[in-house]
């Protein structure tokens, strides 16, 4: 009797073994654990509560926060607080190519504009003037800026000065209604409006679509939480857990609805991203869920969604009711997950394979390899130079060429500083130091204050928090002070 007890004991702590695995392990598949960061104003940021991430044309994240912007290099923040506007918190950002980055004032009618070049807010002006007061949203398309009071739609001509920039307003035709919300992709413009309608709006033939979101089971625009637009499709995110597929060439729609009965307040659809062309991951309020369609018909495909971060302490502390917007960067594979007071969260997914990358210049041994913020490799080869990727997505069929201000036979050493600045160390004792951002390059040689001779062969660079550069060479450790 007691052999059969302990038999049953046995199993039956196997099998809650094996339930316990199975609950614990969604997040742990599809992110990879070594690579969570969940950064804070501890680590620099200018403060917990984030409210809009953008990555721009040279792969750094800016974040929108309560009281202005930062920008993440991978290392560490620079902050941009505003200190003349009130609210301060910024509600979206978009860029255009003249290095300009544009922003809606959350709860404020208005917009930001923030030179990178020269790293501050520049001075706006609207013809006509009052219009400034007007702007309810923004979004920028095709490199054009556009915005919405709260009956117009406006395409807004950027005219620079010497004192700052001026905003004059066209007025695009065919829109009705009071205007909310403004979202877009390429040529493609959809407004949420308080009427409880979508408008659809072709930029080229200026043609509006409108779109009764009672006819896809909304009752109230109050109850729609973001909007993305994929291709010629909508995406609607519903508080109420659902997402709403709508296609536009068919005019048809299908909601596909998500329920947590252990946790029932967990219904707040807020933000969805694109992983490829058949898998999502979806935020609400508490948690990360991860939906996939067997094909890319959206309309008839089957679906599985997978909570990911159930029955995790860690997530579940960051994320409670805090999850104020997700955003997918494809050529890292980093999710970045914006919180309220809690910080921004970084997960890395795991790949499913092993990249082969293929590497036919000669070189048998590679002294170092960095990524810079922009998301391109660097590779220090022994005896063959420097090269970089031409690339920025991983891929077999990646491509290296040799860095131009590098010496091609010399022999180097690579080092990534807390800056993201790059520096070289060769066997003449020579240093080269890159800013990715600038793409300027410094070339120098230390030299002893003790001894006539210059630096030799170096070996490992370093430097610390006091911008003391240390220098392991042949012959021993040089302090040079940078």
């Amino acid at each position: 009797m007691r052999n059969i007890y302990q038999i049953t004991m046995r199993l039956l702590l196997f099998i809650l073994f094996l339930g316990v695995y199975s609950i614990s392990t969604n997040a742990q598949s599809y992110f990879r654990q070594w690579g969570i960061q969940l950064l804070t104003s501890e680590n620099g940021l200018n403060n917990n509560t984030l409210t809009a991430i953008h990555q721009d044309k040279d792969g750094f994240i800016w974040l929108g926060t309560d009281v202005g912007l930062s920008r993440y290099g991978g290392i560490r923040f620079h902050n941009y607080n505003l200190v003349d506007i009130e609210p301060h918190s910024i509600g979206s950002i978009y860029e255009t190519s003249n290095q300009l980055l544009w922003s809606q004032i959350a709860d404020h009618n208005g917009i930001t504009c923030f030179d990178k070049i020269n790293g501050r807010y520049m001075p706006l002006t609207t013809t006509p003037s009052e219009l400034m007061q007007e702007i309810q949203d923004i979004y920028v398309s095709q490199d054009n800026l556009y915005a919405i009071t709260s009956k117009e739609l406006l395409e807004l001509k950027i005219e620079p000065s010497n004192n700052g920039i001026k905003l004059s307003a066209q007025t695009l035709p065919n829109i009705k209604g009071n205007l909310l919300k403004l979202y877009g992709q390429d040529n493609t413009l959809c407004i949420l409006t308080q009427d409880n309608q979508i408008i659809w709006y072709d930029i080229i033939n200026k043609k509006a679509d409108y779109i009764d979101c009672s006819s896809l089971g909304i009752t109230d625009f109050n109850s729609i939480s973001n909007i993305h637009l994929y291709n010629n499709e909508l995406w609607i995110c519903n508080q109420y857990a659902e997402i709403i597929y709508y296609d536009i060439s068919s005019k048809t729609s299908r909601k596909i609805t998500w329920r947590d009965e252990q946790n029932k307040q967990d219904t707040f659809f807020h933000d969805m991203v694109r992983i490829d062309d058949t898998t999502f991951i979806i935020a609400t309020g508490t948690s990360l869920l991860l939906i996939r369609f067997n094909s890319n018909d959206f309309l008839q495909a089957t679906t599985q969604i997978d909570n990911l971060t159930k029955h995790e302490p860690y997530y579940e502390s960051i994320f409670k009711n805090r999850i104020t917007q997700i955003f997918f960067d494809h050529s890292n594979k980093v999710l970045w997950v914006g919180t309220f007071g809690r910080g921004l969260l970084k997960l890395n997914i795991k790949e499913e394979s092993v990249n082969h990358i293929q590497w036919n210049n000669g070189t048998k041994i590679i002294n170092g390899i960095v990524q810079d913020a922009s998301g391109t490799i660097w590779l220090a080869n022994a005896n063959n130079g420097i090269y970089s990727s031409t690339e920025k997505e991983l891929s077999p069929n990646m491509h290296f060429t040799p860095w131009e201000k590098a010496n091609s036979n010399s022999d180097y050493c690579l080092y990534k500083d807390r800056n993201g600045s790059l520096w070289f160390g060769d066997e003449k004792g020579n240093i080269l130091l890159n800013n990715p951002m600038t793409n300027t390059t410094i070339s120098f040689q230390p030299q002893p204050n003790d001894t006539p001779e210059n630096v030799s062969a170096i070996l490992k660079l370093y430097l610390n928090s006091r911008n003391d550069l240390w220098i392991a060479t042949e012959k021993g450790i040089i302090v040079y002070n940078y």
